[in-house]
Parts: structure tokens; sequence; C-alpha cells
């Protein structure tokens, strides 16, 4: 199957060799005493989810190397742009530091209209720390496979449908891109959080659902939920025996979510530089890499300027998905 996908973005090999690249890279230099006082990390999202327990993992690493204590600020709300736009707003002097996601990062930027921040343009660009993949999931039941799905969406329009953690989040968008490389309509129904979906896709409400790996991965391993395929471009650590789409015949078909850090724009490059080397560190830390495992994450460690190019291939991606959906910015 041919499509006009997007532009691939880190692949396994590239992340590897982005985090050596990072190791081979001698610390900058202390930007005048930077850190010289407390730390703020701005996660964007209540604790408990996937990026908050990144976040925090990555951030008792950090003041281990900085020297220098990082505090939490869980600031939720909007899909992450309130915490988003916060940092932007906030002094360029490295002590107001994002730990953001794809949503306010990228996705948004093509379903708001009236933002109050650019992430493209008003924030300098630190590290991509990981990109995580996604897994579609249906029923348990032998029959059920993303083949049959589309076949069945195929041949009766809107007679499938999948549920998402939300309208406008990566999962709804990683399952319009399959719409529109599958050329089938397919019924998003919205929910709010992973628990509440899931189990709908266990109870047989929903035909198929996109998930998250962690909270997909126990009822797979109980037999509860059927897994079809995962996101990334290639298998995931945690699902090893699930084909990606590409396997199944989607040729280009791939979509990760992915947490990265950034600080205000006119942040100094010294403190950016500084900053990195301590995360590239914490990033290294064996108990990092396990959070990062059980997630089914890939660890990353790009450059800023990697990171700066992927932001604005990722909301190009997002742009042509909702284009393609016929999504309405709001």
């Amino acid at each position: 199957m041919s499509h006009d996908g997007p532009q691939r973005p880190f692949s396994r090999r590239d992340s590897l060799a982005a985090l050596l690249l990072a190791f081979s890279t001698p610390l900058a230099a202390r930007a005048d005493g930077y850190p010289a006082r407390t730390i703020r990390l701005v996660i964007p999202y209540p604790p408990g989810g996937g990026t908050d327990i990144t976040g925090r993992a990555m951030a008792q690493r950090l003041a281990e190397t900085l020297g220098q204590s990082v505090v939490i600020e869980n600031k939720p709300g909007a899909t992450g742009m309130i915490g988003a736009a916060g940092v932007a707003k906030s002094p360029a002097d490295g002590y107001t530091v994002l730990f953001g996601a794809a949503s306010e990062m990228a996705i948004n930027a093509s379903l708001f209209r009236n933002m109050t921040y650019d992430p493209r343009t008003d924030f300098e660009p630190v590290m991509l720390v990981a990109t995580f993949p996604l897994v579609f999931v249906a029923p348990a039941s032998p029959s059920k496979s993303l083949a049959t799905l589309i076949a069945a969406a195929n041949s009766k329009p809107d007679s499938v449908s999948y549920g998402s953690i939300g309208s406008g989040s990566p999962q709804h968008l990683a399952a319009e891109l399959l719409s529109s490389m599958a050329q089938v309509k397919l019924v998003h129904i919205p929910y709010k959080g992973s628990g509440p979906l899931v189990q709908d896709a266990v109870g047989g409400h929903i035909d198929m659902a996109v998930s998250s790996v962690p909270a997909a991965v126990p009822l797979v391993r109980s037999g509860k939920l059927r897994a079809l395929a995962v996101t990334s471009s290639q298998r995931s650590n945690a699902l090893p025996d699930v084909p990606t789409m590409a396997e199944l015949g989607f040729a280009g078909y791939e979509f990760n979510t992915w947490v990265g850090v950034a600080v205000p724009k006119g942040t100094p490059r010294d403190i950016v530089d500084r900053l990195r080397s301590g995360l590239v560190a914490a990033l290294a830390a064996p108990d990092v890499q396990g959070a990062l495992r059980d997630q089914g994450a890939v660890p990353v460690g790009s450059t800023p300027e990697q990171f700066r190019q992927f932001v604005l291939d990722e909301v190009a991606k997002s742009d042509r998905i909702v284009a393609q959906a016929g999504l309405q910015p709001e």
C-alpha cells in the first residue's frame, strides 16, 4: 500500500546513534555557575501518567548530575497547553524547564487556532528523551485481526469503531493515519483516560482501541485483549510477538508519541548545553532505563538541533493527518 506518509522519525538504530553521540560530546562549561539554585521541571500532565513517571525518574538523576535540586511541578490542563504556555512565558535562564510530550509540543499546533504559544518558535529545544509506540488492541477473539476489521469497514462504512483517550490525542491521530492509508472510515469514540478505554475494549463495547503500551500489556498477557499491531517502525520490546503496521502491509506507517525537554526561547546556548549534559547522564541511569523499558519506550538522547528538526517534522506530520481526516481546528 502506498501513501504520501509522514517523514520517518527516529528509528531504534537512530536512537542508539544519537545517544552514543550524546555521550561522546564533552560536558559544557558551567555557564557562569549554572545551576546556582533549584530548577523547576514542569510536567504538563497529572501525576501518575507515563510522562510524569519518566519525568520524575529523570529529575532525580538530573539533580545528582547537576548538583542542584530539581523539583517537579505538575501543571495539567488543556491537553498540556497550560503547563507548556507557562514555561514559554518564563524567564529564559534555565531554571524553568518543560518536560513535554507530543501533544503540547507538536499536535496541538495542528488542532488549535488560538494557542498562546507556538511550539516551533517559543522554545529552545534541549533533548528528545524517548519515543513511545502505541498499540492497536481488540477484544480477545481469534477472529479479530487488523485485516478483518479493515475488511469489515471497507464493506460497510461506519461499522467499525475504535476508541482513543480523546479527540486530538496521539492515539486518535494514529488511528486516523491508519484510516487514511487503508482508505476506510472508522468511527472514533473518545474516552477520558486509558483505564476506561481498555476496559471497554475488553468488554467488546468497541471493536478496537489505540492504547499506550503500559495500559495494554497486562491485559494482552492475561489474554483479555488481542494485540493487533504496534505503531512503531520496529517491534516493541514489551510486545515482541506483535507485528508492526509495516509488517501488516502498511509500508511507511509510523506514529509514536514521545517526550522531550525544552526551555524558553532565548535561553543561552551554554545553559542549554549544560542542561543537556545532565539529561544525557540521567537518561543513562539504570532506574531511568528501567522506567522507559516498562513503558516499551526507546531512549533517544538527541542534540538540540536534532530535536528542533524533529518537532518541525512532527508538526508537519500532524498537519497532514488532521487535513486527511478532515478534523477542524478549534
